[in-house]
């Protein structure tokens, strides 16, 4: 690898419009105004890995509304721990075990999206 030129293995977003109309109660709640200033992302910002992010930290902090702190927290654990594997294994250029995560991640974002639909207060649109 050259100092100047350097090859990188990433996981991208393809469209961040995506992410909305596939889990929008996640996106709801990931990415909505809160009480404090959390700084927004622009929604061309807003991909797969930034969905974990944000739910992990926003129940790590407590904001997140009560139904989805007691519902949600061991999906969103799941999540952003084959995130963290995910970057580790793009560290290390592998990417079959890479690509397999995608799926994992992509599968624990459908089961919360599905466990959020049953909320009594609905974040997001249908």
């Amino acid at each position: 690898m050259g100092r100047t030129l350097q090859i990188r293995v990433s996981a991208t977003t393809f469209d961040p419009a995506e992410v909305e109309r596939r889990w929008p109660r996640l996106s709801a709640l990931a990415f909505s105004p809160v009480a404090v200033k959390i700084p927004a992302l622009p929604p061309e910002s807003r991909g797969v890995l930034e969905l974990v992010t944000h739910l992990a930290d926003r129940l790590e902090i407590g904001m997140l509304p009560d139904e989805a702190l007691r519902d949600l927290p061991e999906g969103i654990k799941k999540a952003a721990a084959a995130k963290a594997r995910l970057e580790a294994e793009l560290g290390e250029w592998n990417a079959r075990a890479a690509n397999a995560l995608t799926d994992e991640i992509e599968d624990a974002l459908d089961e919360l999206e599905a466990q959020a639909k049953l909320f009594k207060e609905q974040p997001g649109r249908d």
